[in-house]
């Protein structure tokens, strides 16, 4: 899971209506090998064509760039939306898009503003201006839209957006207090088409007063009409209401199949370094299995395997250039974790989670599962940042200790049945469990056994259950589960851990999916919300991982590094640390290696 989608791009180095021509996929057939690989030579230019076939572990759960928050629907919808301005994914300095230039802060940091680019246009021709971020800012102000509730939290302290001086092209942005990364989710607005959404203006008749202050819902009937109306397109989501100024527009979606977006024949930056779109096509193919995938790769169905499990790198890694496949070992900023739902009686108690942490043998896990290509971490924050607290140990495998600290909860096997149990709320309750996993993810898989198997050596009844992706999601989302092995992405860049660790985004639609409440930390983060000295922050940040570490409401696993392999035809394949680290609109191919080529109702290689 992702949830810090606007770290990075909405757009050109997404690492990320108005189709096109219908084109088909003629499956590729299985043979042992491929093509040579062309030598390009030296100071051969960039060609446009050909297609990147990508593998999706599942279906992105949406498009819609306001609700959507999985990883794979973040990377699909980089190349569709752009924002105000990006991150530059080899410097990871802030630089102006449609923007012309970074903002304008005021002294006090609660007013920014932007002047947009004049050619900026969506893909129906339609141009990009101020009003199409006001309403994308006031779709997300919507209190009556629960599903924009994870992106909302992000855009707490951002009060209103309006035109300077009536200017389509002066766009000011006002906090409602000072904030930290201010600029960066000012910049982070998107170009969303009101003309499209709204064609009828009902946002124009809403105010942010009213959008901000749920209260006042029945003063205005609009609020509610328009999220009704928003929730309807979402539900039968079709093509002409995903556009965006991007390199790439929408094309295609086959449910549990594929994804497919059509270069932009018209985008309007494409002569920048990071506006480049050589293929004709990016698509990614729904395998929800590893090893089916792998043999997808390896048969020429698939031209980009960018997650390979381990098991299976070490197994054909060696193989994969006679296949003119390129191995890749590449750092990706994330983690994994054991979440734990608060609100069960059995896991209230902190001394259970710590005894939770005490019984997952890292060890294990890094030299069995991840071949030894992962780190063991204890805090949310990249371990590369400065504000990483890495003096934090990482808890040792002990279940002696484990089996102690249940002990001291006042877990105890009072029937002789070799299960711990326990006397809450007047009832006695056995330590049994679930653990929710999301199918096809064999990593995640393999650990939850290793702890399950761990834990009944020390009384506890565990056992594990697979969903598919949207509902592992759906269930995290509204704490219908016992425990959960997860993930999040960690951003290169200073992140906002609002909407993960505070109280109110263990609310519906916060992500806050394990409902941690604690006043310490949601002071914490408050503090470094507010503050614009990094060396206060600093402390607050590394206070913050100290709570978080003793209450353990995540038993924090590992952060690995990738495998993956793509076809060697590919020129210009760069991996960078803004997620998902690669960017396959920027890849080429040389005329001669070219395998799909596109014609009125079929694409062939």
């Amino acid at each position: 899971m992702n949830n810090n989608r606007l770290s990075f791009l909405r757009r050109g180095a997404a690492c990320w209506s108005l189709a096109l021509m219908a084109l088909t996929l003629v499956s590729c057939s299985t043979r042992g090998s491929r093509e040579s690989s062309v030598v390009v030579p030296a100071g051969a230019k960039p060609e446009e064509g050909d297609w990147v076939v990508i593998h999706g572990l599942s279906d992105p759960e949406s498009l819609n760039p306001i609700t959507s928050s999985d990883a794979s629907a973040s990377e699909i919808d980089g190349f569709i939306y752009e924002t105000l301005t990006l991150t530059d994914p080899f410097t990871l300095e802030t630089i102006p898009w449609i923007a012309d230039s970074l903002p304008f802060v005021t002294p006090d940091h609660m007013s920014y503003e932007f002047r947009l680019k004049k050619n900026v246009t969506f893909s129906d021709g339609k141009p990009v201006t101020g009003a199409d971020f006001i309403f994308y800012l006031k779709v997300i102000k919507n209190p009556r839209l629960d599903d924009a509730a994870p992106l909302r939290g992000y855009y707490d302290r951002v009060d209103s957006a309006y035109l300077v001086d009536g200017d389509p092209y002066r766009l000011r942005v006002v906090m409602s207090e000072p904030y930290y990364l201010g600029d960066q989710w000012a910049g982070g607005l998107t170009a969303l088409p009101k003309h499209i959404w709204d064609p009828k203006g009902m946002t124009d008749r809403m105010t942010f007063t009213e959008l901000n202050s749920g209260d006042t819902l029945n003063k205005n009937p609009l609020i509610q009409q328009f999220a009704d109306s928003f929730k309807d397109v979402e539900k039968g989501m079709s093509k002409e209401f995903l556009v965006g100024s991007g390199p790439y527009i929408f094309d295609e979606w086959r449910r549990n199949e594929r994804v497919t977006l059509a270069r932009n024949p018209n985008y309007w930056n494409k002569g920048h370094r990071l506006g480049a779109a050589y293929p004709s096509k990016l698509m990614w193919r729904s395998i929800n299995d590893y090893n089916a995938a792998l043999v997808s790769l390896r048969a020429g169905d698939l031209d980009v395997m960018a997650r390979m499990e381990k098991v299976q790198f070490s197994r054909v890694g060696d193989d994969l250039p006679s296949l003119g496949l390129k191995p890749i070992i590449y750092d990706y900023p994330a983690y994994n974790y054991i979440g734990y739902n608060m609100e069960r009686p059995i896991f209230k108690d902190k001394l259970v989670r710590q005894a939770m942490a005490h019984a997952i043998n890292r060890e294990a896990i890094i030299s069995k599962i991840y071949f030894g290509m992962a780190r063991a971490v204890e805090s949310p924050i990249f371990y590369q940042r400065p504000e990483c607290d890495t003096t934090l140990p990482i808890i040792k495998y002990d279940l002696a200790e484990a089996k102690r600290l249940l002990a001291e909860a006042g877990w105890s096997d009072s029937d002789g049945d070799g299960v711990l149990d326990k006397v809450i709320d007047g009832v006695k309750t056995p330590f049994r469990f679930s653990v929710l996993l999301n199918s096809g993810n064999q990593a995640r898989q393999q650990m939850a056994i290793l702890f399950v198997n761990e834990l009944k050596k020390i009384g506890v009844d565990a056992s594990t259950t697979s969903l598919d992706w949207s509902t592992f999601l759906k269930n995290t989302r509204d704490k219908q589960y016992d425990a959960y092995v997860g993930g999040w992405a960690m951003s290169p860049t200073e992140g906002d851990l609002y909407q993960i660790w505070h109280s109110k985004s263990a609310e519906t639609g916060g992500s806050n999916y394990v409902s941690f409440r604690n006043k310490e930390v949601d002071g914490l983060i408050e503090q470094i919300r507010g503050e614009f000295d990094f060396t206060k922050r600093l402390a607050y940040y590394k206070e913050m991982q100290r709570v978080i570490h003793d209450e353990q409401p995540y038993n924090f696993l590992v952060s690995e590094r990738i495998t993956g392999a793509y076809s060697d035809r590919f020129q210009n394949v760069q991996f960078f640390s803004p997620r998902p680290c690669y960017n396959a609109g920027w890849w080429w191919v040389p005329k001669e290696a070219q395998r799909y080529k596109a014609t009125p109702a079929v694409a062939q290689k």
